[in-house]
């Protein structure tokens, strides 16, 4: 109890914890958790249960798993996550991990902790985007992204979407490496797919999904406008809400959780396996097998480490 002068004892659990507080509670420090002044109560029984609006905004309370919500009374909170929870702070007490869309958090357990690479090995794996100006030269400069612009946004999906095994990051970035030229490219341009992009490369309707997971209001806004929502300029429109770093270079994890689940957490994309990797490009995305993604594959595989 941080607002006590005793030392602290080996209560293992908040919920075994004693609500007596000392008789100098109030004289040694201010109590965020209510609206009275600092003054020589003794007794805490005697203070109001209710929590002033600030309660959660201001502090976290270490006594409780609830994260940090508006909630004006702690008799009424709830165990739900709040929208901002992932946008505002990380709850110690839970496994929930920082997400920077609270449109997409949802109230499932994830890992304590997940796979993250650093940038050397993410230069290593591909070489092309190790530089600095290493998309100069780049037939779409927009689109194209160093190693240093992809990491955060990597290292994030990775977090977001608990991957955890070495085997499906490898996995996941080769195919991402494969489908847009190693970073160069965000949208399909040969032969200019509407719809088609992120560094996934994944097709309109998965965009749309995407999307509208990611971006529910946007993509509610863009099909609203339409009177066609398969038209070009409307799958366009809705693939432009995904484009963006943390969104792009998700792709590939989102798709793996969502829509090839049998690969993920399962031990079908096993540890230094081309053949597991082939069976995930064509029977877990449905993309044709081409030589290139082995030569992809061995050079990211080597790369990372465990």
């Amino acid at each position: 109890n941080p607002f006590s002068t005793l030392p602290v004892s080996s209560v293992d659990g908040a919920s075994t914890a004693s609500t007596t507080y000392p008789e100098n509670y109030y004289t040694s420090v201010e109590n965020p958790f209510s609206t009275l002044p600092m003054s020589s109560v003794d007794d805490a029984s005697t203070t109001s249960t209710t929590y002033p609006a600030s309660y959660y905004t201001t502090v976290e309370n270490p006594f409780s798993t609830l994260p940090m919500s508006t909630v004006d009374d702690a008799s009424t909170a709830s165990t739900t996550t709040p929208a901002n929870y992932y946008t505002s702070v990380e709850n110690p007490f839970s496994t929930y991990s920082v997400s920077a869309d609270s449109s997409t958090a949802e109230p499932t357990e994830t890992p304590s902790y997940s796979y993250q690479l650093t940038l050397e090995q993410l230069n290593a794996a591909i070489p092309d985007r190790a530089g600095s100006d290493s998309c100069s030269s780049a037939s779409f400069p927009d689109e194209c992204a160093t190693n240093k612009q992809a990491l955060p946004a990597i290292n994030a999906a990775l977090a977001k979407y608990g991957v955890t095994k070495r085997s499906e990051v490898v996995a996941v970035i080769s195919l991402m490496a494969f489908e847009s030229s190693n970073w160069l490219y965000n949208t399909n341009h040969w032969p200019g797919r509407a719809g088609q992009g992120t560094r996934n490369m994944q097709m309109a309707n998965f965009n749309q999904e995407y999307a509208t997971t990611l971006h529910p209001e946007q993509a509610a806004a863009v099909l609203a406008s339409s009177a066609d929502p398969t038209s070009d300029d409307t799958v366009n429109a809705l693939r432009a809400l995904v484009l963006n770093d943390n969104d792009s270079f998700g792709s590939g994890f989102w798709y793996l959780v969502n829509h090839a689940s049998a690969y993920h957490d399962t031990g079908k994309i096993a540890e230094d396996s081309l053949d597991s990797f082939k069976d995930y490009v064509q029977n877990g995305v449905g993309a044709s097998w081409d030589d290139a993604r082995q030569t992809i594959w061995e050079t990211v595989n080597s790369a990372i480490s465990a």
